[in-house]
């Protein structure tokens, strides 16, 4: 028979029951938590992907030293905001390398480690800068200019009254520096002693002089080279003060004493870097301003991915917004112009680089002119000695009046026994030298003898010039003729020895020689060649060509 329990006492619970319902429990919280803890970690994950999946990219960017502060002011506003480019994190790196050595480390062909990385972003003083490293690609489009500051002269103001007074221009400025202040009332003063540390001051102020001679601006290739561009800019870097650099040249020009008495007057400077030196003012000359425009060049190099790209142009952009553009007002610059400034093309500023290195004032030259039968054949509506006195007019006519000039002629027995005649000695173009010039061309005309004495004629205008050889200058010899069909006694080997023996390079004199009709022999090719002269060809005097050679040699130093 069964038992009962007993009345009033309680009725127990099984012990695996409460056991399993509790491991139940610790199952289904187990999952939950498996479930949250999986759905937080994707959306951590996706959060993190929409940020930096790509990882970080950071982007080097090299500019001037001028314009590092308020660059790198707005790199680390830029970097602060911890900006992201295609699921990269970005960031920037700025330092500063001068732009003359940036050039240089990149058409040398081998990066120079000393300029630091290789930037994907550079940013130099100005479009001349990024003109003279043109590398074909490696540029990527139209450099935006970041900042701007004119370039100016640093002057006393005494001197800063005077030039103003005399509105004086860029094209001025050749003239004081070989001549005297004594002109604008500054007695004592000498010339204007102009320093040109080299440098992108320097160079805008050479290629801004050359133009004003012109009517090219930016000046061109053509100007560059001719003889009105070379002895302007000569005259300005001739005897210029030295100086290492444009903070040293500012340094003598700031420091005290007398500034009649100064062995510097004036230094080229942007108006950014005249504003941090105290005691000078600042001079613009009359005429269009050139510009250090600080453009940002985006580059294309192998080492510049994708990515690195596209933050340049976002920094770019960046720079130029209005925020950052008052860091760069209150560092002294203006605002960044819409586009880049005109400036010239590599080549010329290569030249004008040349031309301030090694300064030629002007080109003295004896012109000797065949006036053989080979002369008098006719050309056109003259005959060739009629066109070769029209373009030694022309040409005379252009020449500045510090360049040298003279005429021989030159035929069988012209004068007596001597087969040459000095029309007209070599000298300055002065205005009476040019009148006696005028008249003498004007009673040249052909003789009717068949053959030539073009050798001894050669010979003794080549000795004439080294004995009345004019320093500074290019000293030349220009034989203008129609054969030549020498009868002399002398030979085509025994005039190049002569020549050879009478070269000296104290006085170096260049024989340039123009043939027409004929074939020019290997004696007149080999004595352009030991002078450093020019052999021209050409079948006719009736064309611009001719004009043109005539030109060119007796301006082109």
């Amino acid at each position: 028979m069964g038992t009962h329990r007993s009345a009033g006492g309680s009725r127990g619970v099984s012990k695996g029951l409460v056991i399993s319902v509790v491991a139940v429990l610790l199952v289904i919280a187990a999952i939950g938590g498996w479930f949250w803890l999986s759905h937080r970690a994707a959306d951590e994950s996706r959060s993190a992907a929409a940020e930096c999946v790509e990882g970080g990219s950071s982007l080097p960017v090299t500019v001037d030293p001028d314009i590092l502060t308020p660059v790198r002011a707005a790199a680390d506003r830029f970097n602060a905001a911890k900006p992201k480019v295609r699921d990269h994190c970005v960031s920037v790196r700025v330092i500063a390398q001068p732009s003359a050595a940036m050039v240089a480390g990149f058409t040398s062909g081998a990066w120079n480690p000393a300029l630091g990385t290789q930037p994907a972003l550079w940013i130099p003083d100005s479009s001349r800068s990024v003109e003279s490293m043109r590398v074909p690609g490696l540029v990527e489009g139209t450099p935006a200019p970041v900042a701007a500051s004119p370039i100016v002269l640093a002057v006393p103001d005494p001197l800063r009254q005077a030039l103003e007074t005399a509105k004086t221009s860029w094209a001025d400025l050749p003239k004081l520096q070989q001549g005297s202040l004594g002109d604008l009332g500054l007695k004592g003063w000498g010339g204007l002693k102009l320093a040109l540390p080299a440098g992108d001051d320097t160079l805008a102020t050479a290629t801004t002089v050359g133009a004003a001679q012109t009517s090219s601006d930016p000046l061109t290739d053509d100007a560059a080279h001719s003889g009105q561009v070379i002895s302007t800019i000569s005259k300005l870097a001739a005897d210029a003060p030295q100086a290492a650099d444009t903070a040293a040249a500012l340094a003598t020009l700031a420091a005290p004493g007398d500034p009649a008495k100064a062995t510097v007057h004036a230094v080229p400077v942007t108006e950014q870097q005249l504003k941090a030196t105290a005691g000078l003012t600042e001079f613009r000359p009359a005429g269009a301003t050139p510009v250090a425009d600080h453009p940002a060049a985006l580059l294309n190099g192998p080492w510049v991915d994708k990515t690195q790209n596209l933050v340049a142009g976002v920094f770019v952009d960046y720079l130029r917004a209005p925020d950052q553009q008052k860091l760069f007002a209150d560092n002294g610059f203006a605002a960044a112009p819409a586009t880049t400034a005109a400036v010239p093309t590599k080549s010329v500023l290569d030249q004008v680089r040349s031309v301030l290195a090694n300064p030629v004032l002007g080109v003295q030259t004896t012109v000797l002119i065949d006036t053989s039968a080979a002369m008098g054949v006719t050309d056109g509506t003259l005959t060739r000695l009629g066109n070769t006195l029209g373009a030694l007019q022309s040409t005379m006519d252009t020449m500045p009046p510090d360049f040298g000039l003279g005429v021989w002629t030159y035929a069988h027995d012209l004068d007596g026994t001597n087969p040459y005649k000095i029309l007209s000695p070599t000298a300055a173009l002065t205005q009476q030298h040019r009148t006696e010039l005028a008249k003498a061309l004007g009673d040249v005309s052909a003789t009717t003898a068949k053959t030539d004495r073009t050798y001894p004629a050669l010979e003794a205008a080549y000795r004439s010039a080294i004995t009345g050889f004019a320093p500074g200058r290019t000293n030349s010899v220009l034989l203008i003729t129609g054969g030549p069909n020498d009868d002399s006694t002398i030979t085509g080997d025994q005039l190049l020895t002569d020549i050879t023996a009478a070269i000296d390079p104290a006085h170096p004199v260049r024989i340039d020689i123009i043939v027409l009709g004929a074939q020019p022999t290997p004696t007149l090719q080999t004595l352009t060649q030991k002078t450093g002269g020019t052999l021209t060809r050409l079948p006719t005097t009736d064309d611009l060509a001719f004009g043109t050679a005539i030109s060119q040699t007796l301006t082109t130093p």
